[in-house]
Order: structure tokens, then C-alpha cells, then sequence
């Protein structure tokens, strides 16, 4: 179903490629984590944590605007909030190239965050509004790649900018302005619905009035997000554990794998196409896998293949968008596309947290266990999904008989 946009067949590929570029930004807060311990060589007077903040402050910011920016799209409209978004970013991103003042980087930061949560959902929900049926799944796919890839190439310009000074690595967010005109170019011939409509008392939708399987597929969102992120914490002190050669071997693997499910995620129209409701089954199985071929790897090769195994899951991502985008009415996708990513943030935060707290309960506090409790989640969620998909079955079956 295509919402309110109405454009022509000759304006839909600067449509897409203005939508779709949004998502080269949208990780890249972390881009400039390479360049930490040198602030902190030119900021000895400041702890540890206080130039940490540097790359936490963004997370913090975008997950508090990805809240707050239906409120924003009801009074400004989508294009409008996308456009102060990327402004925000814009500033936020490059400011630390230009002044010492560690309270102005501070700031800085969060206005990068503010901006990047103001149009992170609307990376999803603009692809629900003007596009559907196999084109729109094709997109969540390629929606997710460009994420991730942006994230990869961000983190490598920054890098490479690094070898001028830290302040230069800031620079790397210049790369906003081009995204802000491809944007504007191909958003142009959208027609928005009027803000009125949009802020009508009648398309107000509160939890309890979400579809099932959508309420469930932000929950697995979240015990996703929780799971996952144990491969970035504790891949190198499970690597120790494991005695593996090679281990400075582990960001190189950690990227490729990266790269790697993104490249995957442009197949996700095709794999969706051939497992249909059973696709997140089947990919968090392949996953779970992956997470125990990395606890019982007795070289890095077979860790390596372990990580590629696990990250090919990010396929879940955007399969449980594409439910949300067609499980629910138009004018509420932005706010439940929020919604879902405030739970991906969420999970992220909290998963060294909740993984501490399982393993302290269990006894056990190795690196080991913590992989193997995330293998458990996986397990979880696939139960989860497997609940869906059976569900789906008989409520198909069931309309056929009607």
C-alpha cells in the first residue's frame, strides 16, 4: 500500500536514491572513535569517561530524538524535519574541527545526535510512505546495506583524515551536504498530506491498538539488538579465553563481517521472496549457529567464519520493518517505525548489562557464557518468530475459508 505520496514514474529513482542516502549517515556517530585517545592527549585535564562521552553523547541524543520526532513531523512534515535534521548533523558533525572548547565538543555532539534521531526512523518510514509489496521489501534491504556500508566508509575516511590532525577526522561529516542536495532533489515531486491531517486526534495509536505481530517484532528488535551487541563486547576477551593465534586479526574480521551482512541485505527481497514467513526463523537458526562456532573456534579462520555466520542475522532488521510498514495503518508508520528503533537503541545500551546480569545469575561471568547467553536470546527470538509465522499460517487459512 502506498500512502499519501503521489509521484510520477520518471521522479521514483531520485526518490529512492534521496531516501536511500539518508542511511549513509544514520551509524556514522561512531565514525570518529579512532581519534579518542588523541583529544584525550590534548585534554589531559579530563577524565577518562568525560572524552568517551565524545561517542557516547550521540547515542544518548539520537535515541531521545527518534522519540520526539513524530512530535516534529506533526508540526514541520517529513521533508521539513529531514531537512533541520541534516542541518543539525551538519553543524553538530563539523564543529569539533573548528574550536578547543571541550564544553562546545560536548555540545557539539549532542547536536550531531539531536539531528541524526530526528530523520533516523524516517529512513524506514519514507520507504513505507511512497513505495510497496516486493519494490518496498527490496529497499528495506538495501536501506539496510547502505547503513551498514556507510557506517564502514565514515569510519574509514575518518580514519584516513586522522593522519592530518583528530580535529580534521570531524570533516568526515562534511559528507552530509551532498546527502542534504540529493535529498531535496529527489524528495522534491513528493506530496506531502497537510500537517493538519497528520495531527488529526484519529490517528493516534497507542500500543495496545498495534497489531500483535508488530508489538512482538519490536520486542524481538530489542532481545535482537541485546544479543548481538555481545559480539562487539566481548569478541576480544572471548578470543583470549579461547587462546586463538592471531588475535589482532579480530577488528579486521569484525569489519569484513560487517561488510559483509550488508552486502547480504541487498538479497533480502530475493530471500524473502523464497522463505516468506519463515525467513527471520530461518536466519536467527543460521545465527545461532554462528554464535556457537566462534565458542568452540580452535582458530581465528573458524572464528572469522563464525562472525560472517552471525551478522548474515542482520536480515532481521529489516524483515520486521517490512511487517511494520504493511501490518499497520500509513499515518502511523513514522511514530511505530520510532517506536522500533528506540527499541534497537535500547537493546544496544542495555546488553552489557542484561548479559552481566544472566551470567551473575547463572554463576558464570566468562566471556564464554555471555556469547552462549546471547545464543539464548537468539534462541528465544526464534521461538518468537516461529509463533508468528504459525500464527500467520492460520490466519491465512482462515481468510481462505471466508
Amino acid at each position: 500500500m502506498i500512502a499519501v505520496n503521489s509521484i510520477s514514474i520518471k521522479s521514483r529513482l531520485p526518490l529512492k536514491i534521496g531516501i536511500l542516502s539518508l542511511s549513509l549517515i544514520v551509524q556514522a556517530a561512531g565514525a570518529v572513535a579512532a581519534s579518542i585517545s588523541f583529544i584525550m592527549s590534548d585534554f589531559s585535564d579530563r577524565t577518562i569517561a568525560e572524552v568517551q562521552s565524545i561517542l557516547t553523547l550521540p547515542s544518548m541524543a539520537i535515541l531521545i530524538f527518534i522519540l520526539l520526532s513524530p512530535w516534529f513531523i506533526k508540526k514541520l512534515g517529513k521533508k521539513r524535519t529531514v531537512c533541520i535534521g541534516l542541518f543539525a548533523a551538519l553543524i553538530g558533525g563539523i564543529l569539533p574541527a573548528f574550536t578547543m572548547d571541550f564544553k562546545l565538543i560536548l555540545f557539539a555532539r549532542v547536536l550531531f545526535g539531536a539531528g541524526l534521531g530526528l530523520f533516523n526512523s524516517m529512513t524506514v518510514s519514507l520507504i513505507g510512505d511512497n513505495f510497496s509489496d516486493s519494490e518496498q521489501k527490496n529497499l528495506l534491504g538495501i536501506q539496510s546495506a547502505i547503513m551498514t556500508l556507510g557506517n564502514s566508509l565514515t569510519t574509514f575516511v575518518a580514519g584516513l583524515l586522522l593522519n592530518i590532525s583528530w580535529q580534521a577526522s570531524f570533516l568526515v561529516y562534511m559528507v552530509i551536504i551532498p546527502i542534504f542536495f540529493l535529498f531535496i532533489l529527489g524528495y522534491r515531486n513528493a506530496k506531502e498530506e497537510s500537517i493538519e491531517a497528520a495531527t488529526a486526534p484519529s490517528n493516534v495509536i497507542s500500543m495496545k491498538q498495534l497489531p500483535l505481530n508488530v508489538s512482538l517484532g519490536i520486542l524481538t528488535l530489542f532481545l535482537f539488538f541485546t544479543s548481538l551487541m555481545v559480539i562487539i563486547t566481548s569478541s576480544s576477551l572471548l578470543i583470549q579465553e579461547l587462546a586463538l593465534p592471531n588475535q589482532g586479526f579480530l577488528s579486521t574480521a569484525l569489519a569484513i563481517a560487517s561488510i559483509s551482512s550488508g552486502l547480504i541485505s541487498l538479497a533480502f527481497g530475493r530471500i524473502s521472496q523464497i522463505l516468506k514467513r519463515f525467513t527471520p526463523v530461518v536466519v536467527i537458526v543460521v545465527a545461532m549457529i554462528g554464535f556457537f562456532t566462534i565458542t568452540l573456534a580452535p582458530t581465528m579462520t573458524i572464528f572469522f567464519i563464525g562472525l560472517v555466520v552471525v551478522y548474515f542475522s542482520n536480515l532481521v532488521v529489516p524483515y520486521v520493518y517490512s511487517v511494520i510498514l504493511s501490518d499497520v495503518e500509513p499515518k502511523a508508520n513514522n511514530l511505530v517505525v520510532s517506536l522500533a528503533m528506540a527499541a534497537c537503541n535500547l537493546g544496544a545500551f542495555s546488553s552489557p548489562y542484561i548479559i552481566n546480569f544472566i551470567s551473575q545469575l547463572l554463576g558464570v561471568t566468562t566471556a564464554l557464557m555471555q556469547v552462549r547467553i546471547a545464543a539464548g536470546i537468539m534462541a528465544v527470538i526464534a521461538v518468537i518468530f516461529i509463533f508468528l509465522a504459525s500464527d500467520n499460517k492460520k490466519t491465512l487459512a482462515a481468510q481462505k475459508e471466508i
